[in-house]
């Protein structure tokens, strides 16, 4: 595993030029090459689709996808859960359909969660599903390479009324009714090339296939105006919402205590994550007044093992710190091991700016 971070972290130095001796523009030269030959490929792929040689199926009730065009880091797991608790509340009986994305699932498809327990581990069924499975009773969790598939069997078996994908902007054989995509504020193109000189697993002109675009993260009236430009350059008139993700309060690991948000300004904390935008999460911790007096990043889905958590109790007690914080995604894989430190993970929501004409749009 050190041998691999060690990897992501040099291509990633490669791509964003930090380094700049010769080998490392070789390398950035090999990746430019890579990512037009991937670009290439997937334009062929979808021109399959173009001209109805590939079809794409469509399930018997609504599908709601929620994804993006970059590899991880802008919040597409607790926008579904989001949009799933809201449809809860409208009388609705959603079921999530999620890819299980480095999980070791055999077969077609998993049950992560039947709405009354959850059946799946994270290292069976992904981190992510079991997540979401935990966060929202009463709502179904599948997971499967093939959506319809798992779309199929939730309509038959477990009643659902309508399909949310997790990450499905890039499932290009099921029918979608509409496509939530997802862009960070900060930089919602990367650096603008696609996989691997990049982060991009599209173009930004497949922005054009989206319902509605939703920003995420802290921006000013300045800002908006530059990424509204970027966006419809590339994308046209589509509607545009505004959110960021927001801690309410703090879960304490094992005991379930709920902890203020309040509690942790001025406090020592160390930041732990396996997430693909860890800067993200730390200046949130920043924000609420935490103290961060150390950080431990593990790769975006990183299954945490006893050496793991050795090494998280040993940076805790060098750094002072009181507790440890770790995101919801994180803390589903903490808590079947044994863990001699106190560890905190918050409750997120997503604040919607014009929450009603954003439900207009998906109800219509």
């Amino acid at each position: 595993m050190a041998f691999s971070i060690g990897v992501i972290r040099y291509l990633e130095s490669v791509v964003y030029k930090k380094r700049r001796d010769p080998i490392a523009v070789v390398v950035r030269c090999i990746l430019v090459l890579l990512s037009k030959v991937y670009g290439a490929l997937l334009w062929l792929y979808l021109l399959l689709f173009a001209i109805g040689l590939l079809k794409r199926q469509r399930l018997s009730c609504p599908v709601i996808s929620v994804g993006n065009i970059t590899v991880g880091g802008t919040g597409k797991t607790p926008t579904v859960q989001y949009v799933c608790q809201e449809f809860v509340k409208a009388g609705r009986k959603p079921a999530i359909l999620s890819y299980g994305y480095r999980g070791k699932l055999k077969g077609r498809f998993g049950l992560v969660s039947d709405g009354k327990s959850v059946l799946l581990t994270p290292d069976v069924a992904g981190d992510e599903p079991v997540m979401l499975a935990a966060s929202l009773p009463g709502v179904p969790v599948l997971v499967g390479k093939d959506r319809a598939v798992t779309g199929r069997a939730a309509v038959a078996d477990l009643s659902a009324d309508v399909l949310v994908l997790d990450d499905g902007f890039q499932v290009w054989k099921l029918y979608k009714d509409i496509e939530i995509v997802l862009l960070s504020a900060v930089s919602p193109f990367d650096n603008g090339r696609l996989l691997p000189a990049g982060r991009l697993r599209e173009p930004p002109s497949a922005l054009r296939r989206a319902d509605c675009i939703l920003v995420i993260g802290k921006s000013d009236e300045s800002m908006r105006r530059s990424l509204i430009g970027q966006i419809q350059i590339v994308a046209g008139l589509k509607p545009i919402f505004w959110g960021e993700f927001v801690p309410t309060s703090f879960v304490c690991l094992g005991s379930n205590s709920v902890v203020q948000i309040e509690s942790l300004r001025g406090v020592k904390v160390l930041a732990v994550s396996g997430v693909a935008n860890p800067d993200s999460f730390e200046t949130a911790l920043g924000e609420i007044g935490a103290v961060i007096v150390g950080t431990k990043r593990f790769p975006d889905h990183h299954i945490y093992s006893e050496s793991d958590v050795q090494v998280i109790e040993r940076i805790f007690s060098q750094t002072g710190a009181e507790w440890v914080v770790t995101t919801t995604k994180d803390v589903v894989k903490l808590q079947r091991l044994k863990v001699d430190v106190p560890i905190l993970s918050p409750q997120i929501e997503l604040k919607l700016e014009n929450e009603s004409a954003f439900w207009s749009l998906i109800n219509d």
